[in-house]
């Protein structure tokens, strides 16, 4: 007798229909499973035999064959046994073929009959969805994830026999049986809370460091942040999530999507509901950053996915670890490729990262750092070339002063900030309405000339800065980016030169930070009304102010004091440390 069953797997975040065919025969008593199948699906058949047994269903003395189709299809995982068992049932006559009619089957069994939660079970509804299946059964605890794609009847069994009598059972048995699982995406992203995340309320100071997390926020760019140990980089990033817009119902489809495939969905929410914030140790290996495995699973990059990837003491990792980030960085994707197939994850995440600007930490403050020009070259170059470059803010991270730890005057909360952010991402959402574009930092170069306007006065400004400072390409269109987000948080149609001036400031990583970078970067502090860090002996900052254009100490003479880590190849090379 011969019968079949629509299943499914999953190879990476894709999922692909699969079918169970079941053929019992005479023949020596055994159990053959044929299509592509691996280890862990051949262990599947003593398992769904034992499985039955215990159910009260004795295998008969017969040749059972079966096969999954398409056979192409590499079948790694557990999710088969429940389908196998149901197709061997339907030879034996127990369940009626017509019954499966329209109907997808997932699941792991235990020796005892019971259906274990698996993995990947949001995708394969997405597929049962798309090839036109009204019901789909999962284990039990695995039903509130599957409810999230509608237009599907979710059943949710724990054991073998309780599917036996839900299918056996008519129409209107069957919803007095098991009700189907619902559920409410939009209702559920409405009651978000931002319980239990960092405030920036409770973060002293650092006003600058602030307005770089917020345009960080508002247009989903990577941000560097370069300071002394307990200045407070860690706190600040933790604060991150906490202003970032909330997930739209996709995003929170996709990230779920992941961290289902991944078996890392919290046990009390069967959706993510919060962008990710994902801190590694900086002793990850590679293989856990990107992912992978024999069943290919997302890493720690693809679980941060629509979220933040927070990097503390951004040298200290492995250098092969950080080349890692170059892929995800610029194409929001990360590629795993084997012998015989490759699978990709997304990796949209916001990095941000956080470094001391010398081994020692206190740079440049040479009361405190004795650290050499090799030494602090040699520190510099842990993180290689290109991933700085890819980073689109960079700020440095002054101590905060005690005075400012003592004041009692009141913080600007993470709510007030998120507002103005969520103000700045409705305005890039009418902008890109239409494209696959959710933020200003997602747009590659003919996206940045086709929606970044600047009049003729802004073009010659921003062309002087980079003829004379030999700037990237890359740098000029993130610079762009950055500009444009900043107008979106100002509620301006228009890129002034002020805006501009404040995003050539955030580049300081690039060259050899000379007067215009400089004070680009003075303009951008004054703006945000933080006061300029006064670092080294008075005779270093006199020396510093020498050096700048008459033009940029007329405009901004605060310059004399600007002494900060963005600074380390101009002071070394005027001072010779």
């Amino acid at each position: 007798m011969f019968s079949y069953v629509t299943s499914g797997a999953v190879f990476g975040i894709t999922s692909y229909l699969i079918q169970v065919e079941t053929d019992l025969s005479d023949g020596l008593p055994g159990l053959t499973m044929t299509g592509s199948v691996s280890g862990p699906v051949r262990e599947s058949g003593e398992r769904v035999r034992v499985a039955m047994k215990n159910s009260g269903y004795r295998l008969p003395p017969s040749r059972i064959t079966v096969n999954f189709s398409p056979a192409d299809i590499p079948k790694k995982d557990v999710i088969l046994d429940l389908p196998m068992a149901a197709g061997i049932l339907i030879c034996m006559g127990i369940l009626r073929q017509d019954a499966l009619d329209g109907t997808m089957i997932v699941g792991e069994l235990s020796l005892d009959g019971d259906v274990k939660p698996v993995r990947g079970v949001l995708p394969m509804a997405e597929e049962a969805r798309r090839q036109n299946c009204v019901t789909l059964i999962v284990p039990r605890d695995n039903a509130r994830e599957a409810a999230m794609v509608r237009g599907l009847r979710i059943i949710g069994v724990g054991s073998i026999n309780e599917m036996v009598g839900y299918l056996n059972a008519d129409e209107m048995e069957r919803e007095k049986m098991i009700e189907p699982e619902k559920a409410d995406l939009l209702l559920l992203l409405s009651k978000l809370s931002y319980t239990g995340i960092s405030d920036l309320a409770d973060v002293h100071g650092q006003a600058g460091v602030k307005r770089v997390l917020e345009i960080a926020a508002a247009g989903f760019h990577n941000a560097l942040m370069i300071g002394p140990p307990g200045s407070g980089k860690s706190m600040l990033a933790r604060c991150m999530p906490g202003i970032l817009p909330p997930l739209t119902p996709e995003e929170s489809i996709e990230v779920t999507r992941v961290y289902s495939v991944a078996g890392r969905l919290p046990e009390e929410s069967p959706i993510i509901l919060k962008r990710p914030f994902v801190a590694p140790h900086h002793s990850v290996t590679p293989q856990a950053l990107a992912g992978g495995g024999v069943i290919p699973s997302p890493g720690l990059i693809s679980l941060a996915h629509r979220g933040v990837l927070f990097l503390d003491e951004l040298p200290e990792f492995a250098r092969d670890t950080l080349n890692l980030l170059r892929q995800p960085m610029e194409e929001h994707r990360i590629m795993i490729s084997r012998a015989q197939n490759s699978v990709t994850f997304p990796a949209r995440c916001l990095v941000l990262a956080a470094m001391n600007p010398c081994p020692c930490g206190f740079y440049p403050d040479r009361k405190r750092c004795k650290c050499t020009r090799h030494e602090i070259e040699r520190y510099e170059e842990k993180v290689p070339g290109p991933i700085i470059d890819r980073f689109d803010l960079c700020v440095d991270v002054p101590r905060v002063p005690v005075s400012a730890l003592m004041t009692k005057e009141k913080e600007e909360s993470s709510e007030d900030v998120r507002e103005r952010v969520l103000n700045a991402a409705k305005r890039q959402k009418k902008r890109f309405a239409g494209t696959d574009i959710h933020f200003n930092a997602d747009m590659n170069a003919a996206a940045v000339d086709h929606f970044v306007k600047l009049e003729y006065n802004e073009r010659m400004f921003i062309r002087d800065i980079f003829e004379k400072d030999d700037l990237s390409a890359r740098a000029y269109h993130k610079t762009l980016k950055v500009a444009q987000t900043i107008a979106d948080l100002e509620g301006s149609e228009k890129i002034t030169e002020d805006i501009l001036a404040e995003a050539v400031g955030y580049r300081i990583a690039d060259r050899q930070h000379d007067e215009s970078n400089a004070a680009g970067r003075s303009k951008r502090q004054l703006r945000v009304g933080e006061a300029l860090p006064e670092y080294g002996e008075p005779e270093e900052d006199a020396a510093f102010g020498a050096a700048l254009s008459p033009e940029a100490e007329e405009e901004i003479p605060e310059i004399h004091s600007t002494m900060g880590t963005a600074f380390h190849s101009y002071r070394f090379t005027q001072k010779g440390y």
